[in-house]
């Protein structure tokens, strides 16, 4: 919460952006999309800056100006991804105070976007395979999870990054699953059963958690300063 709120005064209080800051914004979001079509349809290792500049609709010459490499692009690629994800999360799981429940639904919102969105899905996949961003990022929020849950006594492991990696690997897996086809309509729910049962969760607990329904996002106004992931309210009360 106060990290994020100092976040957001630094950027509303600092001096406005000129015109060529903005443009500038524009054109470097313009190349990221054209990269995210481009791995979606083709892989990582196909990229080439000059391709990426005829996807963008810009000079090459533009593509060096903000990036000199395809690990630069691939950086860029994934952090979008993974900021974009986390804050749909957040918005959706401001109020959830649960531990259990908060990793379920980051998971189950994975798998849905995936299934909506087979091209946004091919690029996470592909990304987080070779980039540490997305996986920092996204591991960020995952750890607090873990960690509140544990915390109230929902979760029970061992080894933090062993846990972490059950998560994330098992949902990237599965969303590799779905693009070659194999899919359910209620995988993400089974995927959330069995990673909970994984994690010390009684499996009649972690079916109810499982299926519970995912909530739905915040008016804007509630969403203004959102608490940080995985920090309870002292008012809260776990899952039982």
């Amino acid at each position: 919460m106060t990290q994020h709120s100092q976040s957001h005064s630094t950027e509303t209080d600092g001096p406005v952006l000129t015109r060529g800051h903005k443009k500038k914004a524009r054109t470097r979001q313009a190349l990221v999309e054209a990269a995210l079509r481009i791995y979606a349809q083709k892989g990582v290792g196909e990229l080439q800056l000059n391709e990426l500049a005829e996807e963008a609709q810009v000079s090459n010459g533009t593509v060096y100006n903000y990036f000199r490499t395809r690990e630069e692009v691939l950086e860029a690629v994934g952090v979008e991804l993974a900021n974009q994800l986390s804050q749909r999360v957040s918005a959706v799981s401001i109020e959830i105070e649960d531990g259990a429940r908060r990793l379920t639904v980051g998971v189950r919102m994975f798998i849905h976007q995936a299934r909506q969105d087979p091209q946004w899905a091919s690029a996470v996949v592909r990304v987080f395979q070779y980039d540490r961003n997305i996986r920092s990022l996204v591991a960020s929020n995952l750890r607090n999870d873990l960690r509140l849950g544990l915390q109230q006594g929902l979760l029970h492991y061992g080894s933090e990054d062993v846990a972490l990696g059950l998560v994330a690997f098992s949902t990237m897996g599965t969303i590799t699953a779905m693009l070659d086809g194999y899919d359910s309509p209620d995988g993400d729910q089974v995927l959330a059963e069995m990673l909970l049962m994984g994690l010390g969760v009684p499996a009649a607990k972690a079916r109810r958690i499982a299926t519970l329904p995912l909530p739905t996002p915040q008016p804007a106004a509630a969403l203004a300063e959102p608490r940080k992931r995985g920090r309870p309210r002292q008012t809260g009360t776990p899952t039982s």
